[in-house]
């Protein structure tokens, strides 16, 4: 993405930040404790921070940290536990559209997740779980 220099009136690269690496996210620790050290030493020395407050944001990057560690692993934890879901439509029978609305019917092949969605495949088409509309016991 550019923009235009306003004093000199040429195109200027402007840095496109993914979604994930915005905010608290792009955050880690050693980047909080950077910030912390460079507070600490460019405070007022007439006005110090207090104890209170320097544990507080401590406190607040410990915690924010852990949120993270723990949305983590539940995202892992609910992808397994869709893939095993999954599984359980192997060698059965059917019925359902892929995500173009193509109305499929057969015997599951195979099975995997992609971007956090289940899919059952069926020959060469691909159904995503939440499309699907009819089970049945292979005759």
């Amino acid at each position: 993405m550019s923009s235009i220099d306003p004093v000199t009136g040429k195109p200027k690269e402007v840095p496109v930040i993914p979604k994930d690496k915005q905010g608290f996210n792009a955050l880690d620790t050693e980047a909080f404790m950077k910030l912390l050290i460079t507070q600490l030493q460019n405070q007022d020395p007439s006005n110090p921070m207090s104890n209170e407050e320097l544990l507080s944001q401590i406190s607040q990057m410990r915690n924010l940290t852990s949120d993270i560690e723990l949305t983590d692993a539940l995202e892992g934890l609910t992808l397994s536990q869709q893939l095993n879901s999954s599984t359980a439509f192997l060698g059965k029978e059917i019925k359902g559209t892929t995500a173009n609305g193509t109305e499929v019917s057969g015997v599951v092949d195979r099975v995997y997740v992609k971007d956090k969605a289940s899919f059952l495949v069926v020959g060469d088409k691909e159904v995503p779980l939440t499309n699907v509309t009819d089970v049945t016991n292979e005759s």
